[in-house]
């Protein structure tokens, strides 16, 4: 059953409360605070209207404005932060779960095989252009509006809207496939790419600090300043969601733990509940049932 809300408090930052198949908003800020570099378990679709926006994909740095549109998978890191404060922040953006996503599909129209395809090989920036953008606005606050009837035949007519709304945006995004600028040379953008290949790996600052040829001091300040969090934080969290993945993979808690960068299952557990909101027996019992 669909579940929306139009002003969510998440105990978990970034993530899509547990049983939902799909939210969707349009919200405008005067005053956005920037985000941290997170993840998290679903795939992300957005659209700027109105500011000033930098925006940090895995190894990309974009900038993006009103006209293009944003794809995050799950678990891909990313980044939002307001540039110029005299400007509102005015978006709408639309958060999809894979069990949404899966039950709506066809074995000729498959959705998350659409999504991945759009996004594949690091391709997370489309152009649909302004006026085609603008046009997708009066639609999203149709389904916004009609989440307000939760009586069982609104919550179907409201999930049908939200799937044919779907099947036009991604109509749209394929017809506007193009090449995103790359800043993939730019140092943070090569750290970054390094600690995702190597998280299972020992990663100290000394190490990191030798491979990039910087000192200890200036790395740590040029990521927080990049990413808006600690290296600590970030090398953490690639490793939980490299758990969650072996996890789902059908691994073992303690397996996770070991192959995913550990070294100590009492700081694994720890970061995991802290991260995901359950203890790594329950993830694991929770991708059984």
């Amino acid at each position: 059953m669909i579940q929306m809300i139009n002003h969510p408090v998440w105990r978990f930052e970034n993530q899509m409360p547990e049983g939902r198949e799909f939210e969707i908003y349009h919200s405008t800020n005067t005053n956005p605070q920037p985000s941290i570099y997170h993840g998290h378990g679903h795939y992300e679709i957005y659209f700027l209207l109105r500011g000033s926006l930098k925006v940090i994909v895995e190894e990309l740095d974009l900038n993006p404005v009103l006209g293009e549109a944003l794809i995050y998978p799950p678990q891909c890191m990313h980044r939002v932060t307001h540039t110029d404060p005299s400007q509102p922040y005015e978006r709408f953006y639309i958060y999809l779960s894979r069990e949404y996503l899966s039950a709506v599909s066809t074995e000729d129209y498959n959705f998350i095989e659409k999504l991945d395809n759009l996004t594949a090989g690091g391709r997370y920036c489309f152009r649909p252009g302004q006026q085609a953008v603008l046009d997708l606005v009066p639609m999203a606050d149709e389904i916004i509006e009609a989440a307000m009837d939760t009586s069982p035949a609104g919550v179907l007519a409201n999930r049908c809207r939200m799937t044919m709304y779907l099947i036009r945006l991604l109509k749209l995004l394929e017809e506007s496939i193009t090449p995103e600028a790359d800043s993939a040379s730019s140092r943070m953008n090569d750290l970054i790419r390094y600690i995702n290949q190597n998280a299972a790996q020992p990663l100290s600052l000394d190490h990191l600090a030798e491979v990039f040829g910087i000192s200890k001091y200036v790395l740590l300040h040029e990521f927080k300043d990049y990413t808006g969090m600690s290296i600590y934080q970030y090398i953490l969290t690639r490793r939980i969601i490299l758990a969650q993945q072996l996890i789902e993979q059908g691994a073992k808690p303690n397996q996770a733990c070991e192959q995913s960068g550990f070294t100590d299952y009492t700081s694994f557990y720890r970061a995991f509940k802290a991260r995901t909101g359950k203890s790594p027996n329950q993830y694991s019992k929770s991708q059984q049932e």
